[in-house]
């Protein structure tokens, strides 16, 4: 499966849930969830990603890795390859206006964080959660 980019904010660093050795990026911002909703994913365990976030006009962060869940601080990441976070060319930068629902795919009318982490925002179409691309995994039985 091909790595899907997405925003995140390379301010939150910390050390990976899987491994510790490793640094991972936390996944807790608006862009990172209209990113992954926008691309249909939910997050899973091993699910891999391109974590991006800009750095000045002229580079971007980057870090390739895998979504882990780490339970104890109860959020995701991106736990990056040992190649950890790099630098390369600014990406594209142009405004993300569409907010699209995981599930039905409809254009939903979230604009801003806070539209988004209502905890009771749902899609008018299907009733799937504006939060359901960061829904934690299942408990293992």
């Amino acid at each position: 499966m091909p790595s899907t980019r997405i925003y995140a904010d390379f301010n939150g660093l910390v050390n990976g849930p899987r491994n510790p050795e490793r640094r991972a990026v936390v996944l807790d911002t608006f862009g990172s969830l209209r990113d992954l909703s926008n691309a249909g994913l939910v997050l899973q365990e091993g699910l891999p990603l391109i974590a991006v976030d800009y750095s000045d006009d002229d580079e971007d962060l980057e870090g390739h890795g895998t979504a882990q869940y780490d339970r104890e601080q109860a959020w995701w990441v991106v736990e990056f390859d040992e190649l950890g976070v790099r630098y390369v060319p600014a990406g594209d930068r142009s405004s993300v206006e569409k907010f699209l629902c995981v599930s039905c795919r409809q254009q939903l009318p979230i604009t801003t964080p806070n539209d988004a982490f209502k905890p009771q925002a749902t899609c008018a179409q299907c009733g799937t959660s504006v939060l359901a691309a960061f829904a934690p995994p299942p408990l293992a039985t």
